[in-house]
């Protein structure tokens, strides 16, 4: 069994084979927490709003939610309060085969500021966090329970709308 330091590094590696410039995307990690990465060749990742995630998981409490979308996900997300957004890494194809309206898998020609694998809680000197760290080198999300979780949070979005509807 791997350390979660020896886990870290090992991701952290993988992670910057994404990167243009491993040495600078080390430095912006360590400095700003968050390092642009590019989708598409290694992992897919598909944008979330937040009011969905919330409302399929049923909770906005940080620690309930690593449960929850770990156990419906089984991969690593995380969550960029800057634009309300969590981002479900994905395989590299995911971004080709995606078909769910309104909702961006970012494939090829994206840029994605992703945060250091050691931000894994929210903290104030960072805007990104991993709700659900990866577990290792190219341990991603399984796209079928992403649309999943996607599809369940639109209909309870919609439901609560609906029902504020009807009580106006």
């Amino acid at each position: 069994m791997h350390s979660r330091e020896n886990r870290e590094a090992a991701v952290e590696t993988w992670l910057l084979l994404a990167s243009p410039d491993a040495q600078k995307a080390q430095r912006e990690w360590r400095r700003d927490g968050l390092t642009l990465l590019r989708c598409g060749g290694l992992f897919s990742a598909v944008r979330i709003p937040a009011a969905i995630i919330h409302a399929a998981a049923g909770t906005e409490d940080p620690r309930e939610l690593t449960d929850v979308l770990g156990d419906a996900l089984d991969g690593p997300v995380f969550y960029d309060r800057s634009g309300r957004q969590f981002y479900a890494l994905t395989p590299h194809s995911t971004a080709r085969l995606w078909r769910v309206p309104d909702i961006e898998c970012l494939g090829s020609d994206f840029f994605l500021g992703v945060p250091a694998t050691s931000v894994t809680e929210p903290d104030p000197r960072y805007r990104a966090w991993w709700v659900v760290p990866m577990d290792g080198p190219a341990v991603l999300c399984v796209p079928d329970a992403v649309v999943c979780f996607v599809q369940r949070g639109r209909s309870l979005v919609a439901a609560a709308k609906d029902q504020e509807t009807r009580n106006a």
